[in-house]
């Protein structure tokens, strides 16, 4: 079989480069003309939370071949999880208002399950060539897989990501900081 790289950038919303920017540079430029230095800082970092995972995620990227999966999140070369080491492979349903989105995630023998970054979709934008990518990936899996290796995860009552139960907190955190900061420069 050929090997296959998905990258997350052919995934991605094309308008998304150009809002980024505005994101990035509108509080900070914001900042600089009405507050103090500590008020400038505040934005310039609340305006990096947002960019720097933004373009991590836009470069992020997939490939299945011989070796294994190699998945990478926008920085470094990645990590090839070989063939040994996966247990099951299957697509994730995350209902989101209004759309439903779906990715490709890998279960690993230790328990941890990886997301891949360019087999995915949302509600808005269905690839047509989705299924047909998950059955390439698929067929890689059991060509490379003993049927005995194969054993499907039990199903969790928590499936969200760690990232995302520390990351909401703490963004939530910079926010109230910011608008406390910004409520005394106006007084």
């Amino acid at each position: 079989m050929e090997e296959m790289i998905f990258r997350q950038k052919d995934v991605a919303q094309p308008a998304a480069l150009p809002m980024l920017a505005l994101v990035a540079v509108a509080p900070l430029a914001l900042g600089l003309l009405k507050l103090t230095a500590l008020g400038t800082v505040l934005l310039f970092a609340l305006s990096l939370t947002i960019v720097v995972p933004a373009l991590a995620a836009l470069r992020s990227w997939s490939r299945v071949g011989a070796d294994g999966i190699t998945v990478c999140r926008g920085f470094g070369p990645g990590r090839t999880y070989a063939w040994e080491e996966i247990r099951w492979i299957g697509v994730r349903r995350y209902d989101a208002p209004g759309a439903t989105n779906h990715a490709v995630r890998i279960h690993l023998a230790d328990g941890r399950r990886r997301s891949l970054p360019g087999l995915s979709t949302d509600g808005r934008r269905r690839t047509a060539s989705f299924a047909a990518n998950c059955h390439q990936v698929q067929a890689w899996w059991e060509q490379s897989t003993e049927p005995d290796r194969r054993i499907e995860p039990s199903a969790r009552t928590w499936s969200g990501s760690p990232a995302l139960a520390v990351g909401v907190p703490l963004a939530l955190a910079v926010v109230a900081a910011f608008v406390a900061v910004w409520g005394t420069q106006q007084r």
